[in-house]
């Protein structure tokens, strides 16, 4: 059975799916910040190295979070085929990375 309104129910909340990736977004943000101020402290080429990977990365993060939110908003309206992965593999991406700063902190602490 079709809603009149479309396939699709208002009540899947796109917004809270995309502030929750956002907060994923600044939840590495802040936590590399803080990593590579402890690295700073061992060695300055490494936390550079470590920020320029994982900054960036997280910034992106949220870009492609807002870009899935207006894709799959449009999507839904237009009954097109949804967004891949990429904003998930971003993240995950940025876990790794995250990991191996936090190796090089205890490697050189």
């Amino acid at each position: 059975m079709e809603r009149p309104g479309g396939p699709w129910d208002p009540g899947l909340q796109i917004e809270r799916t995309t502030l929750a990736w956002l907060r994923t977004a600044l939840t590495f943000v802040v936590g590399m910040l803080v990593l590579l101020r402890l690295i700073a402290h061992e060695s300055n080429l490494a936390a550079a190295v470590c920020g320029a990977l994982t900054l960036p990365l997280g910034v992106a993060i949220s870009w492609l979070a807002w870009r899935r939110h207006l894709r799959i908003e449009r999507g839904l309206h237009a009954e097109t085929p949804l967004p891949g992965g990429a904003l998930p593999a971003a993240v995950a991406a940025l876990a790794v990375l995250a990991g191996c700063s936090g190796l090089i902190y205890v490697l050189f602490a």
